[in-house]
Order: structure tokens, then sequence, then C-alpha cells
């Protein structure tokens, strides 16, 4: 068949555009066929500059059927795959009622500033529409650095499209093509949509801007905690490459005057970081100043050592879940330049069904603005937790709207969290997933989400959950406000009779149509030891302890992380800790809880930055906070103080002593996150403050890790960047753990 061609030449500026979100990875569908050659192919020309004479796309001619392209939907559906004839074929079922409906993407290139590019490709459709070829920013507000609408026929045509790159150069864009729902195509729905022979090449590099990516991270050779250290305590900074010499030294920024100077440890290579790194003691140092450590030419950034170093970093992380709030005004007077009206007040429908309930309140989970039960109970139990052990680390006067009415305020904001958590319990006690609407929405205020509520079907995880954290409310609020107490115990009790109605796990997963955070858990024997250790430690009733014996005897360890998805430390706490827990499993739990420990403490003394962590996965940053409060916890238990040092590593780290030079936790610190991957943040152009990023993740899951970190080692597996999700997100569990630390280090100097 003969090919039509159309070209077309783009200068590109920065455009408002359609914005098209993603969060989680499609699935892709293959439809069966046999591999065909194609009619042309492009040779790559020769050039040494590294910009030109080769095709971004992968198999762009569909000689086999790895095509590394994949599918997004907002209301729309379709299947991708490559047929008989070799070509990339979508097959539309729904349009939907936005352009972006249906779209197929392709990542894996990157563009760069003032640089000229040209892509072409075959294109046909089974019945005559319009369709969009774009490419964008793969985040923030998604806008496009090109975009050009296309008119597809039965006849296949050729497609040129020439642009130039006028933005801050991009190291993860994406190609899209949106097929959705067109002023043009809104008669029809099931057609089929065929591409051939992509060929995207940059064909004039010379105007190319040295430098302009993302970034700009400065990385360095001594890296310390950014915001300070108490007096007394113990301080290490870590040095690598040129810097590690025999002896460093401590600087007064104040005078430029040395106060100290001592050897450094010898030098070893680090796995996590792939390099050699060496230790430098200098807790002798211990009057208050600014300083700044010194080996050579290198030094540290600038940290303080101060009685109350931390006071504004642990206020600031607590405020965290005030800013979070659901379903109330946010007054600028409190929130600053993050104040938005009422959010997310409307009904919510029950999936499946046509019944609407309130569940209007609680936490926005993380950088998008779903509520999700197993999440948002992780952390209000580590706040919870917290104020348990360490309550003289709290006050009234957290700057929220509850400040001063005679309550800690850690207790009212945890309150907020549990009053909308009352709304998610069904009336035969089970609990229900999830809150969202169907889509994550663009970068917007969450005032700006106005799409329709879904409440997802209940699950177990969810209930046992649920029924673990009012217990503990039922205890923590009985001085406080007893009636509310005796409210979370009854509600504690109706989960546990759920629990018991329905023994087997009721999966998780998303409902059809639902793309937001699944929360997927396929086993509920944790949760469901959880709740009973908690039952049995408010009431001290035989029947929780009865159940928990019989899960815990099955071979169930109550301990491992402190996570979501894995709640058995909680369980495994919450037992050693009941006063009448001293039956039969009492010294089997103990032995299997204090196994994580050692597995912490292990993995701290075998890293230069005491990293409690062997590999560094998403969330790496929570597992380092969780294994800080899981050290404190045994401590509490055994009445000790052997976690001391592991634990106040584990904040160093987070704050600065780590392999990126990054403090972890936005707004301190000289070098922390800016662009997060945070609706808020990112609508407003600015971080808020007291947020902890997700931090390394060598997996790298999202098309901005993979494509800018590949090749890097696993602790420096992290980008300042809100496209990098799998990386730079925020959350509330997260911030939980932090928290509990900060407590305990505020309380105990």
């Amino acid at each position: 068949m003969k090919k039509k061609i159309i070209s077309v030449v783009l200068t590109v500026a920065m455009l408002a555009g359609m914005a098209s979100c993603t969060k989680t990875e499609p699935v892709e569908s293959e439809t069966s066929g046999t591999e065909t050659s194609v009619e042309e192919t492009t040779e790559p020309t020769e050039d040494e500059h590294p910009l030109m004479g080769f095709n971004m796309i992968e198999n762009g001619d569909f000689a086999n059927k790895d095509h590394g392209w994949f599918t997004y939907f907002e209301g729309g559906d379709g299947l991708l795959g490559v047929n008989a004839d070799g070509q990339l074929q979508f097959d539309c079922t729904m349009v939907g009622i936005k352009m972006h409906s249906c779209q197929i993407y392709y990542d894996g290139f990157e563009l760069n500033q003032n640089c000229q590019y040209e892509i072409q490709f075959d294109c046909s459709s089974s019945v005559e529409r319009d369709l969009a070829c774009r490419i964008q920013i793969n985040g923030s507000d998604y806008h496009e650095y090109m975009e050009e609408i296309i008119h597809a026929t039965p006849e296949m045509q050729h497609f040129d499209i020439v642009f130039t790159m006028e933005e801050a150069s991009d190291p993860a864009p994406r190609l899209c093509f949106n097929m959705g729902k067109f002023e043009t195509n809104d008669k029809f729905k099931e057609h089929t949509i065929c591409f051939d022979n992509f060929d995207f090449q940059c064909i004039d590099d010379s105007g190319y801007v040295e430098g302009a990516g993302i970034g700009g991270a400065i990385s360095k050779e001594i890296n310390i905690n950014q915001i300070g250290y108490l007096p007394n305590a113990y301080k290490v900074a870590v040095l690598n490459g040129d810097a590690i010499a025999s002896t460093a030294s401590v600087v007064d920024v104040a005078t430029g005057n040395s106060v100290y100077e001592g050897a450094v440890d010898p030098s070893a290579f680090n796995a996590s970081t792939g390099r050699d790194e060496a230790r430098f003691d200098f807790s002798g140092v211990t009057a208050p100043g600014t300083y700044k450590v010194v080996s050579g030419e290198f030094e540290s950034f600038e940290f303080k050592i101060a009685d109350k170093v931390y006071d504004e970093a642990f206020k600031s992380t607590l405020r965290m879940f005030y800013m979070q709030r659901c379903g109330v005004e946010l007054d600028e007077a409190l929130a600053g330049t993050h104040a938005h009206p009422e959010c997310h007040t409307g009904e919510a429908q029950i999936y499946g069904t046509d019944e609407m309930i309130d569940v209007s309140g609680g936490w926005h989970d993380a950088g998008d603005y779903g509520r999700y039960v197993v999440s948002g109970t992780k952390a209000a139990a580590d706040l919870m937790l917290a104020y348990s052990l360490f309550p003289s680390a709290f006050d009234d006067d957290l700057n929220i709207p509850e400040s001063g009415n005679g309550i800690p305020d850690i207790l009212d904001e945890v309150k907020f969290e549990l009053d909308w958590l009352f709304k998610m319990q069904a009336s035969d006690g089970g609990v229900y997933h999830k809150v969202t609407c169907e889509n994550f929405p663009t970068f917007v205020m969450p005032e700006k989400e106005t799409e329709q509520l879904i409440v997802t079907p209940v699950s177990t995880t969810a209930t046992g959950d649920f029924a673990a954290v009012m217990a503990m409310a039922s205890y923590v609020y009985a001085d406080i406000d007893p009636e509310y107490a005796a409210k979370c115990l009854d509600a504690a009790v109706l989960a546990a009779e759920y629990l018991e109605a329905n023994p087997n796990i009721e999966g998780v997963k998303n409902p059809d149509g639902i793309v937001t955070g699944e929360y997927s858990d396929t086993n509920d024997v944790d949760e469901r030891l959880w709740a009973y250790a908690e039952l049995f430690k408010v009431t001290g009733d035989s029947k929780y302890d009865e159940a928990f014996c019989d899960l815990a005897g099955s071979g169930i360890p109550c301990a491992g992380d402190f996570g979501w998805q894995g709640v058995g430390a909680y369980s495994g706490y919450a037992y050693l800790s009941a006063s009448k827990a001293k039956g039969k499993f009492y010294d089997v739990v103990l032995s299997s809880f204090m196994s994580g420990v050692s597995d912490i403490e292990a993995a701290a003394a075998s890293d230069a930055y005491h990293s409690s962590l062997t590999s560094y996965p998403w969330g790496s940053n929570m597992t380092i906070a969780n294994n800080a409060m899981y050290v404190l916890l045994y401590d509490s238990i055994k009445k000790s103080n052997e976690g001391d040092d592991v634990a106040r590593s584990q904040l160093d780290y987070l704050l600065g002593t780590n392999g990126t030079s990054y403090c972890f936790l936005s707004g301190f610190g000289t070098q922390s996150p800016k662009s997060p991957h945070h609706r808020p943040s990112e609508a407003t152009g600015t971080a808020v403050p007291g947020m902890l990023a997700g931090g390394p993740n060598e997996n790298l899951e999202d098309p901005f890790a993979s494509n800018v970190l590949a090749g890097t080692a696993p602790a420096l597996c992290y980008a300042d960047s809100d496209q990098a999700y799998s990386l730079n997100e925020v959350a509330i569990y997260w911030n939980s753990p932090l928290v509990f630390l900060f407590a305990y280090v505020v309380s105990n100097g």
C-alpha cells in the first residue's frame, strides 16, 4: 500500500496543554501474529556527538514484539500489541470522554535544550479520526513540549514532525498518542489504530546547552547530619573519594579556626555506594556553634551543635499531618502558601452500588489525594506509639486548629484520622479499603480534584489494621477522653467479630476502572495477629490471647518490618508489652521479635553510614526510620539502652549522613528535596516543609529513575524530581516513624 506523507515543522515553547497523569505501570496485552519485515528502515548517520545519529525508539519497525510501548486509560479502554503485519496495533474498545482517555506511550529517551528533533511514523485507523502525537513532561503539570493533531484514515499515511526543544533539557520525557474523544470523532466506539516505522532522532544539536538538565544536586565528598547534633551526641562524618585522608578537622564557621583534629578510620569499599569510604568521629566537639568538617581541599556542608537543634525539624515533621488534612480548610494563618479551601467533601459512591456515604476527613495519603486505611492506620499507630513512650516530647503548641485546648496536639492530629476511620467501617464491622477517585489527579491543589469519590470494597487487611489501631486508641485516649476511648474499643471489637466471621482473606485488588494506589496484600495473618494482640493488651480477655497464640503457633513471625503491608512487628510489640502476656508463647514471640533487631544491628555495623539496609527498595527511608523505631521498641521491652547508637545513626542518615549528600527532610539542611512528588508542593511551586522523601530505590521503578539512574549504585539511586515518584514521593507513613525517632532523641538528649 502506498503511504501518504504529511510533514509538519514546529518550534516548541512551553504550552499549558491537556494533562495526562500516570503513577502505576499499565499492563500491556499482546495480540497474536507472526513477525514480518518492514518496507523501509532508516540508517543512522555517522556523528561524533552522542545526541545524533540514532533512533531513540528501540524496535521502531516492530521486527519483534518487544516494543516497549504501554497503555494509559482514564475512562477509555483497549488492547495493545504487535499484529501479524508487524505493526503496533491498538484496538480501542471505549473512547472515553477526554482526549487522553485512551493513550499509548513510550519512555526511555531524553530531550536537550535548543536541539532540533524529527519524529517520523506511519499511521492508519479503521475509521477516520483525529489523534494527538505529543511529547510531554512526565510529571508536574504534564504540559507538552510538542503536540500535533493528526488525521488518521484507513490508508496508511507517513507523518514527519520536526520541532525544537526550547525548554530546559528533560532526561525523561514521554512520547504519547492521545486517542480518546476528539470533536471530530465522537460518533464511534470500537476501532483499530495501527502504527509502524517509528524513527525519532536529534537532527541538529548545534544549539545544545551544556548542563541545562534537571537536577543541579551537589555531591559532597564529606557527608554529615546537615541539621546538626545535640552536644553530647555521637557525631560521625563519612568521607569518600579523594577526601579520604589520615586526619580530618572540625572548623568553627564563625571564626574559621579548627576546633578539633583527629584520625580518620581506615577506608573500606562499600558495595551499597560502589566506592571507598571512611568514618571520622568528632564526638568530642560539644560546644554550641556552627561547624563544617574539612579534609584537605574538601569540606562538608555546615551543621549546628545545639541543645534544641532538632526542635524546628521535629515540629515540622509532625505538622506535615496537619498539612495533609482532607475535607477541611487549611487556613492561611496556619498553612501559609499551602492554604486551601475545603476539599473532597462530597459523598462517595460505594463501588458497584448506588449507595453514597460520607467519608470526609482523614489525611491525604501521599503525593496524591487518596485516603487508604492500611497506610493511614500504620501512620496513626506510629504517632500513638511515640506519644505513649515519649509523652514529654509533645506539647499543645503545634500551631494547628486544636492548639491550646489542653490536649497534646499529636493526639488531636491522630483523632482527626481516627474520626475518618470510623466512617470507613461498614455496619457488619468490615472496613472499606480506600476512598479515591477513579484516577490520580493532575498536579493541582486538593479542592481542584472534583471527580466522583469511590469507596472500594471491604478488605480483611484493612479490617485487621482498623481493629488494631482502634484498640490501641482505646488505651491511649483512656485518660484524655474516656467516652471516645470506649467508642474506639467498640469499633475494634466489631471489626474483630468481622474477622472471626470471615476467616479467609479477602484479597485486595483494584476494581475495574480504578487505577489509584492498590495497597495490595495477599496475606492477612499478620493483620489479624496485630488486631488480637492489641485487643488482648487493652482487655486482657483470654479469647484474644488464644486467637493470637493460635496464629502465632502456626509459625507466623511477630517480627519483620513495621510497614503497611507487613505488620507482624506491631503485633509482636503489642503482645510483648501487654501486662498479662506471660503465657506459653511469650518467649517464642520475644525470640522472633529479637531476631529482627539482630538483623538491623548487623546491617548497620557493616555500612559506613551505619545504614540499617542491605538493599534499597521503594520507600527505603521509611524502612530506615522503621528500623530505628524497631530497636527502640525492643529497648522499651527489655528496659535497656542498647539500641541508642543504631537509632541515632538512622536519624543522622536521614538528615544527611548518606551517600547522596541530601538531607531527605524537605525544608531542612543545606540540600533537601525541592521538587517532591507531592501535588500541593508542585501546584504552589514550593515544597511543604517537614516531608520525608522516599529515598534511594535501586529498582528504578519510574521512567525518570530508569532513564537517568541506570547503572547507579543502590544507595545512590535518588534524584530530586517530581517525575521520580519511586524516589521522591512523600507519605504520611514515611513521616510517622520519623516523628517517633525525633521524639526519642529530643526526650533523651
